[in-house]
């Protein structure tokens, strides 16, 4: 999306050997920037992989900062920074590897230059179980019947 175009009027005066001198630029600006995605909220289990994905639009304008905080919910309290421009890896994704339940919270992307600032959040909920029918223990079970006939089932879980 472009920014906003702003005319420039230049007029010089006229002298003896000049006539009057009018020259129209138009100047193209950036506006503070646009993140162009929705983080999503994500439930993992311990050991799982987390992802979050800032994508920004840097078509018009760059960015002067990103920077990534979490904010734990259980009361340990704050907004904590943990990732910037200059911290090895893409700024624009936060990657955990092995997600511990420390790692619970809202995780949030901030990006910005002079003109303003954006921010996109998501919550990271870390889960004690997995849920039922999720992962390669569970069971997705899926039944086709024509009218008129019967059908029976039975599953038994183990642990």
């Amino acid at each position: 999306m472009a920014g906003t175009v702003l005319p420039l009027l230049l007029l010089l005066p006229a002298t003896p050997s000049f006539s009057l001198i009018e020259k129209i630029w138009e100047i193209d600006t950036c506006g503070p920037p646009k993140i162009q995605n929705t983080m999503m909220n994500q439930t993992v289990v311990p050991g799982d992989y987390a992802h979050f994905k800032c994508q920004v639009d840097m078509s018009k304008c760059m960015v002067a900062f990103i920077d990534w905080y979490h904010e734990r919910i259980d009361g340990e309290g704050g907004r904590e920074k943990i990732k910037n421009a200059r911290t090895r890896g893409d700024p624009h994704t936060h990657s955990i590897q092995r997600v511990e339940p420390g790692h619970e919270g809202l995780y949030t992307c901030v990006v910005g230059n002079v003109l303003g600032r954006a921010e996109a959040s998501a919550y990271l909920q870390v889960s004690s179980s997995q849920p039922a029918l999720a992962g390669p223990t569970g069971l997705v079970l899926l039944l086709l019947a024509s009218a008129g006939s019967k059908l029976s089932c039975s599953a038994a879980a183990s642990d």
